[in-house]
């Protein structure tokens, strides 16, 4: 499991000076304490790919990278029309030797044909990252063709459309699942949007193997509660 901090994302732009002193800090620090999460997952948002909002500066993920690079591993998860540009202010502070505990997910429709998408991946890689190729739930599931899904590390399935937390899972996501942990089933397929303890077991049973949860855990009155919530579901399905 990752979970996501979009829902934190103000709190700690405001606090960006000292995390610590933050509650939303405080929150992800007990989160990964646990043992039960694999990794910080960061939603950076930009205009024209996501209109109106932008979410994750490049002076907050660097704090975050700081404060989180010995604790956990962290993934990025670029909704942007420039990933590389990004990536490039990224590897600014980004150590060689932390680089293979980052994973880097970008876009396919970030990407104007196969074979640009491809050099970027391979661009990426070359910097030490782990990629991951993500496909939005509206666009066509031919956008991700065979090429693209075999040389990513991770296959993130958007199960809602992306750019905002909080949103209901759409069940039109469930046959997406199926279709790539079909096609692909050496590949991690991973999944993002509307994950709860109820909705990842409908995940769970058509074949992703890793999730991203964000608002069940980091608005809930006890994220660790939520979080355990979600390891039980998993565990019961897994026992059928």
């Amino acid at each position: 499991m990752s979970i996501s901090i979009l829902e934190y994302e103000l709190e700690l732009s405001e606090n960006i000076d000292n995390l610590e002193s933050s509650r939303a800090f405080s929150n992800i620090m007990r989160l990964i304490q646990t043992g039960k999460i694999h990794s910080v997952h960061i939603d950076v948002m930009r205009p024209p790919m996501i209109p109106d909002k932008s979410k994750f500066s490049i002076p907050l993920i660097k704090r975050l990278y700081e404060k989180l690079r010995d604790k956990t591993a962290l993934t990025i998860h670029l909704m942007v029309d420039d990933p590389l540009n990004i990536i490039e202010e990224i590897n600014r502070f980004t150590a060689d030797e932390d680089r293979a505990n980052i994973t880097v997910i970008v876009q396919v429709e970030s990407f104007s044909s196969e074979d640009e998408a491809i050099k970027s991946i391979n661009t990426v890689k070359s910097y030490g990252y782990n990629v991951g190729v993500s496909l939005n739930l509206p666009t066509p599931k031919e956008k991700l063709t065979d090429k693209i899904a075999r040389l990513a590390d991770v296959i993130l399935l958007m199960t809602v459309p992306m750019g905002s937390g909080g949103q209901k899972y759409y069940k039109s996501a469930t046959r997406r699942i199926k279709y790539f942990s079909t096609k692909f089933p050496d590949k991690i397929i991973k999944v993002d949007g509307g994950i709860n303890s109820e909705t990842v077991v409908e995940v769970w049973k058509a074949g992703a193997k890793a999730a991203v949860i964000g608002s069940y855990i980091t608005v809930s009155d006890d994220p660790e509660r939520a979080l355990l919530n979600i390891e039980r579901s998993i565990k019961s399905f897994t026992k059928t």
